[in-house]
C-alpha cells in the first residue's frame, strides 16, 4: 500500500503570500465557454466513485451560483495520491489553491510553510462556530486555523444482518473485542450464498483502525512525538490481531475490504463513516453499523479530510478558493454531502438541518458518527507529522496478517525508525506545534 509519505520542502523556497510575483504557477485548467473570464481555482480532491460525485457537484453548483470564480477539480488518487501530486508539485512551482488533505498529511505541509491561515478570509457567517467545536479544533495550531473539517469521519462497525440473525447473534455490532473473537469463531465457516464465511475481511492500509485498537489496550503510537509504541500495551493490542487472523482464522487480508463484504464474503468490517452511503447502495442485503468495539478503553481516531489553502499559491485566486470553503460550508452544502456520502456533518447548521435528519430518522447509521464523536480523539502526534510512521505501521499490521510475525518484533522495528524520524523533526515541531 502506498503511504504518505511527504518530505520537508524548504528547498521550494518560501515567497511572500501576499505579493503575485512570488506566487506558484497554476495547473492547466480547462474552462467551459460560459464561465470564460472569471477567475480560476484549483482543487486536487482524492475522492472517486459515490463521494467524488458528489463533491463534483457541490463545485458545479457554486460555478453556477456566482460569477467571479470558477472552481475546477482535478481528482487523484486517494489521499496519498493528493501529497505525492502535491510534493512534485511544489518543487516546480506548480501548485492548486485548494488541496483536500487528510486528516494526518495537512500538518506535514504546515511544518514546511505551505499552508497558510484560514482567518484571515473568515466572515461575519463563515468562521470557527460555523463548524462542530472538536473537529475544528483538530485543524488548528497555537490559535490560527489551517485546516477546516470537510469529508469528517470515524471508523465504523458495519456487519451484514442476515449472516448475524442465521448465527443466532444480536443485531448489533459486537461491544468488546472479545465478543467480536467469539462472535467470529461462531460465524467463521459457514455457508452464506455459496461462500464459506469469515467474520472479517482485514485491510493492509488500515494503520487508522490499528491506531484506535493500540488506545483500546491502553497504548498508542506516541506520547507528543515520544514514541511507545513497542511498549507491553501496544504489544498486547497487535497480538489480538494476529491472533485473530492466524490462530482463529476468523479473518484475512482482503484486497478490496468493501467488495468482499457487500459480495458476502465476510459478516464484517471496519471502515469510515464515509463509506456508508457507498455500502449502502453495493449490499443486496441489510447493514448494520455500530460503535467499534472496545476493549480495556475505547479507541476511536477521528479521520477523514478536510481543505486548506496553498499559502504561495496567487493571492487572487487564494480569495476567490475561499468562497469556494465559505460557500461549502453553508447548511444546504454540507447537509448534502453528509447525506450523499455518509462523511460526518462537519457543520453545526448541517447537523440540524432537516435533511440530515430526516436521513438518520430514515437510516439511524447515519447518526452513529455523530455520537460516537463523544469517544472519539485525533490520532496521535507521530502519526499526524512523522512522515514514516503511516508506512511503518502498515508495514506491521500486514507482517501480523500475512506473515503470522511476533508483535513485539515488528514494533520494535517499527519504533525504531519512527523515533529517529520523530527526533529529526523535534525542533521544528517544538518551535511550530508544541505549547
Amino acid at each position: 500500500m502506498a503511504a504518505t509519505a511527504v518530505p520537508i520542502l524548504a528547498a521550494c523556497g518560501s515567497p511572500s503570500s501576499g505579493s503575485s510575483s512570488g506566487a506558484f504557477a497554476q495547473p492547466d485548467v480547462n474552462v467551459p465557454g460560459q464561465f470564460a473570464g472569471r477567475t480560476n481555482v484549483v482543487v486536487w480532491s482524492p475522492w472517486s466513485g459515490t463521494n467524488g460525485e458528489a463533491f463534483t457537484t457541490l463545485v458545479n453548483r457554486f460555478n453556477e451560483s456566482q460569477g467571479d470564480a470558477y472552481v475546477e477539480v482535478q481528482q487523484f488518487q486517494g489521499y496519498d495520491g493528493v501529497t505525492e501530486k502535491l510534493s512534485a508539485g511544489l518543487q516546480a512551482r506548480q501548485i492548486p489553491e485548494i488541496a483536500v488533505f487528510s486528516d494526518v498529511s495537512w500538518n506535514k505541509f504546515f511544518l514546511s510553510s505551505q499552508v497558510e491561515p484560514l482567518d484571515q478570509y473568515f466572515t461575519g457567517s463563515w468562521n470557527s462556530a460555523t463548524y462542530h467545536d472538536r473537529l475544528f479544533q483538530e485543524g488548528v495550531v497555537r490559535g490560527s486555523s489551517y485546516w477546516v473539517p470537510f469529508g469528517r469521519s470515524t471508523p465504523l462497525f458495519y456487519y451484514n444482518k442476515e449472516i448475524f440473525a442465521d448465527a443466532g447473534l444480536p443485531d448489533r455490532a459486537p461491544e468488546t473485542w472479545d465478543e467480536f473473537r467469539d462472535w467470529g469463531n461462531r460465524i467463521t465457516g459457514r455457508a452464506y450464498r455459496g461462500n464459506t464465511l469469515k467474520m472479517r475481511a482485514y485491510t493492509g492500509g488500515d494503520d487508522w483502525y490499528f491506531q484506535g485498537l493500540l488506545w483500546n489496550h491502553n497504548g498508542a503510537i506516541s506520547d507528543g512525538l515520544d514514541v511507545v509504541v513497542d511498549n507491553d500495551r501496544a504489544i498486547a493490542a497487535a497480538e489480538f490481531d494476529r491472533a485473530c487472523v492466524n490462530d482463529d482464522k476468523i479473518g484475512y487480508l482482503a484486497q478490496e475490504i468493501n467488495t468482499d463484504f457487500t459480495n458476502g464474503l465476510v459478516a464484517s468490517i471496519t471502515n469510515s463513516t464515509g463509506s456508508l452511503t457507498g455500502l449502502t447502495k453495493g449490499a443486496d442485503f441489510e447493514i448494520g453499523a455500530g460503535y467499534l468495539p472496545v476493549a480495556e478503553d475505547t479507541g476511536v481516531p477521528t479521520g477523514g479530510a478536510g481543505l486548506s489553502i496553498l499559502k504561495h499559491a496567487d493571492p487572487e485566486r487564494k480569495a476567490a478558493a475561499a468562497k469556494l470553503i465559505e460557500f461549502l460550508a453553508q447548511d444546504q452544502q454540507a447537509a448534502d454531502w453528509a447525506v450523499d456520502t455518509g462523511y460526518l456533518p462537519a457543520t453545526k447548521g448541517a447537523t440540524a438541518s432537516p435533511i440530515v435528519t430526516a436521513r438518520i430518522a430514515e437510516n439511524p447509521n447515519y447518526g452513529l458518527a455523530v455520537a460516537q464523536l463523544d469517544r472519539a480523539r485525533q490520532p496521535d502526534a507521530a502519526r499526524r507529522y512523522v512522515s514514516s510512521t503511516i508506512l511503518e505501521m502498515r508495514g506491521v499490521i500486514q507482517k501480523l496478517y500475512t506473515e503470522n510475525a511476533n508483535p513485539a518484533a515488528v514494533l520494535s522495528a517499527a519504533a525504531k525508525v519512527i523515533r529517529k524520524d520523530a527526533e529529526d523533526i523535534r525542533a521544528q515541531y517544538e518551535e511550530l506545534v508544541a505549547e
